[in-house]
């Protein structure tokens, strides 16, 4: 079966500080039903002159028409978040170096190496990232949610030991099992400090 692909250019713009140094024209093809956005970010962040060495760098692109009617891809509403390719989660994190900046009187990154760790399940990779929409749940996002639900304690979004909780959990167990063994976790610390932690909070004392 052929694979049609799509071909675009785009020109970037590179700025430190907000002042603009360099500018480009990239181009770059994805296969149809690929995300051109996120394929034209990480196009322009190949450019030469993406270096993270540059204080305060940033850029901005547009796409350039290949027929002068053509209009421009429909641009995304927010912006982009790396995820993981095996499990989904958005907990990746990259190896740096970093050199001390003697007129900024700061650490500033020099380099961030190719490999991209996933927290959650443990890959790593030099592919291991692909860009989604920020907003996107990820499954433990979802995974977190529904047992929060499951357990009617909302609340327990924003704590911490129940993130680590869910870290712990959510590839492994279902949300009814991760729910059993949050309870009877619960009931142990509680009948040991007599903190609740079921529901987020100090349980009630006379």
């Amino acid at each position: 079966m052929t694979t049609t692909t799509r071909a675009y250019r785009i020109d970037v713009e590179f700025f430190s500080g907000g002042d603009l140094f360099a500018s480009d024209t990239i181009s770059f093809h994805i296969e149809d039903g690929a995300d051109v956005w996120i394929a034209a970010y990480l196009a322009a962040e190949a450019s030469t002159y993406f270096n993270l060495r540059i204080p305060d760098l940033s850029y901005s692109f547009s796409f350039v028409p290949s027929f002068p009617d053509d209009p421009a891809p429909t641009s995304p509403a927010g912006g982009l978040k790396p995820v993981c390719r095996d499990c989904g989660c958005d907990m990746l994190a990259r190896d740096a170096s970093a050199r001390w900046d003697v007129q900024r009187q700061a650490w500033a990154i020099s380099d961030v190496y190719d490999c991209t760790f996933c927290d959650l399940c443990n890959a790593e990779s030099d592919d291991l990232a692909r860009w989604v929409p920020e907003n996107d749940l990820t499954p433990f996002d979802r995974f977190a949610a529904a047992l929060a639900d499951a357990l009617s304690s909302p609340e327990l979004a924003f704590d911490s030991m129940f993130h680590l909780f869910c870290v712990d959990h959510a590839l492994a167990h279902t949300v009814e099992d991760a729910r059993t063994e949050w309870i009877e976790a619960v009931t142990q610390r509680s009948s040991a400090n007599g903190v609740d932690r079921l529901h987020g909070r100090e349980g009630d004392h006379a």
